[in-house]
């Protein structure tokens, strides 16, 4: 399989990037993306990685343009380099996952490095239903820009059903996600692209062999 590295998404008008995982975690994953049976890497820069955590609703957005407050290029060089790596794990635990395994040691290591010691304030604010307490991480540490996406995978393997976890029947696309069909069927990362372009593939296979046959 042929590996594609994108080019900066950062600058792009409209959105480079999809949810469709349900989950967080599984989203970024699926920023390293199969397309047409190649590897795109939708993350080339910090700035695409910010970009993805803007998209994402992660943070603010006015707290993530173009670095979080307080962080400079170097910062986001190592920050770039742990997403990566992050990734890395995270790409590892689906698939294994899907596969039925056992969640790799080395992933559950990530994941409690990054939710154990979250750092920032808590303050009081009002809301439309009253008062609630709210976090804010301190993002001139960079690796808190890492917390809610392992605080999602931390959320999927403690409350969620393994067995849905799954990956796109498409084999140019591969994309993970969690199903949430009452009925469990669900083969595409979405139905509207891959689940539309396998239909169609599979009726033309079919009145391709048909043809064959008179």
């Amino acid at each position: 399989m042929t590996r594609t590295i994108s080019g900066s998404v950062a600058k792009g008008g409209e959105e480079p990037f999809k949810f469709v995982a349900n989950y967080r975690c599984l989203d970024f994953v699926n920023t390293e993306s199969k397309k047409s049976g190649e590897i795109i890497d939708l993350l080339r820069t910090c700035e695409d990685f910010v970009k993805w955590l803007e998209f994402a609703k992660l943070f603010e957005r006015h707290r993530l343009n173009p670095y979080p407050k307080g962080m400079g290029r170097d910062s986001g060089e190592r920050l770039f380099k742990q997403a990566v790596r992050f990734r890395d794990v995270l790409d590892k635990m689906a698939s294994q996952i899907v596969a039925g395994h056992e969640v790799p040691r080395s992933a559950l290591q990530a994941i409690n490095a990054l939710i154990r010691r979250p750092l920032g304030t808590t303050r009081l604010v009002k809301t439309p239903q009253g008062y609630s307490r709210r976090f804010e991480p301190d993002l001139s540490q960079e690796t808190q820009l890492l917390v809610p996406i392992a605080q999602s995978a931390a959320d999927l393997l403690c409350g969620a059903d393994r067995s849905r976890v799954k990956q796109c029947a498409n084999p140019g696309c591969g994309a993970f996600f969690y199903d949430t069909s009452r009925n469990r069927r669900r083969r595409w990362c979405s139905a509207s692209t891959c689940g539309n372009r396998m239909r169609v593939s599979a009726f033309y296979e079919r009145h391709r062999k048909g043809e064959n046959l008179e």
